[in-house]
């Protein structure tokens, strides 16, 4: 098969979630043919995203996105109740890039489009023998904000978002042959609906079993861009909340944030908090942890921090949100608690107890092994494609 992979995300760069599923699924849907990747979305860094350094991974066409403002009282109306208005993200390609895309789509047996931001800003409706990979369901995203809005105003916003996604979402399967979604629960939402398939989010198998050393004096770390706002709202909730009840039970504990912009003074700044930006060798570094904290109160989908430290045997506390999408309990393979006080006590517990977190650790490595690693997903893929496959034929005979 010729399969065009379309997404904003380079599989190339400092590794994030996005770009790792992106990275990853391209490896699996090579088993199934040749895979062409096409970027596409609003890049600063055009460069380092043109570029790739694996002939894999370098696209063979970029389209840089372009602002595409609403202009009249009569799109702003379609924005707002219309569930077929493309201009969801103010951005979309250049006219004779739009053209380019409609033909290459047409000379090839399968499309994966990662996001509807990519798919609307190709000004396109109808996507034949396409697959839309959504790992954020957007009306999720705002199902979340409102739980967490402070103010009329941003429990309004949050209303609308969710209700204008929910309109858009209904009509994907006039558009998309299947749908990809991170979790058995993001399939859920479109119950009734056919041609829904769980892919989920994962991590590479390490090469050798990992342990941990314990590091003293003890440390705690997150992995995760604070570019992007759920995680820094989390951790600003967590530094705020949290970490103070913490320090004073472990006055010398130390907490490491791996990821973009966690090395900026709002982070680096906070007592015993090491902002490291980027960590090339995240094994070693998440090897001196405790535990990892997954402090997440928004956003969609399901979090590749939480494979990456059940990956690494390194022990996880975390809000109900911040698992989303794993099928773990709490106490066995992680401890869980959405308030200050309950998540505070739940790292102290694994902080003053090692062999807690060592279980814990051991319970979320089996279950790792069977359901979250990225080879995990090879027969679900299989059923995928499948499925498009034959709507390719039956679109050929007709």
């Amino acid at each position: 098969m010729k399969i065009l992979f379309l997404t904003s995300h380079s599989p190339v760069g400092p590794d994030h979630g996005a770009r790792l599923r992106a990275r990853n699924l391209m490896l699996q849907l090579g088993q199934f043919g040749e895979v062409h990747l096409v970027l596409a979305g609003l890049y600063e860094d055009y460069v380092d995203h043109s570029n790739a350094a694996s002939d894999s991974f370098r696209p063979i066409r970029v389209f840089d996105f372009e602002p595409w403002p609403i202009t009249s009282f009569t799109d702003r109306i379609r924005y707002e109740i219309g569930s077929d208005y493309l201009n969801t993200h103010r951005a979309r390609a250049r006219s004779e890039d739009r053209a380019e895309l409609r033909a290459l789509v047409d000379d090839y047996d399968m499309v994966w489009v990662h996001g509807l931001r990519v798919a609307n800003g190709f000004d396109l409706w109808n996507w034949p023998r396409t697959i839309l990979d959504i790992d954020d369901i957007p009306s999720e995203v705002a199902r979340n904000e409102l739980a967490n809005s402070a103010g009329i105003v941003a429990t309004l916003r949050a209303v609308r978002q969710h209700w204008m996604w929910r309109r858009h979402e209904g009509r994907i399967f006039e558009r998309f042959s299947a749908l990809a979604v991170c979790s058995v629960e993001d399939r859920q939402r479109f119950i009734g609906a056919e041609n829904v398939f769980v892919v989920s989010n994962g991590f590479d198998v390490p090469v050798e079993v990992p342990l941990r050393r314990r590091f003293l004096p003890l440390r705690i770390g997150f992995v995760g861009s604070l570019e992007y706002a759920p995680n820094a709202g989390g951790m600003r909730w967590f530094l705020g909340e949290v970490w103070p009840r913490l320090l004073e039970s472990f006055p010398e504990l130390t907490l490491r944030i791996a990821g973009k912009h966690s090395d900026r003074r709002e982070w680096s700044d906070c007592k015993n908090v090491d902002g490291l930006g980027w960590v090339s060798d995240l094994d070693s570094e998440i090897a001196s942890w405790a535990l990892t904290i997954v402090p997440i109160f928004e956003g969609g989908g399901t979090r590749i921090k939480v494979s990456t430290a059940f990956s690494r045997k390194c022990p996880v506390v975390s809000t109900a949100l911040g698992v989303y999408g794993y099928d773990v309990t709490d106490g066995n393979e992680m401890l869980i608690s959405d308030s200050a006080d309950g998540f505070g006590k739940a790292c102290l517990r694994i902080l003053e107890d090692h062999a807690l977190g060592d279980a814990l650790a051991d319970h979320a490595w089996d279950r790792f092994l069977r359901n979250w690693t990225w080879a995990s997903n090879s027969s679900r893929l299989a059923d995928l494609v499948k499925v498009v496959a034959a709507k390719s034929v039956r679109s050929v005979a007709e």
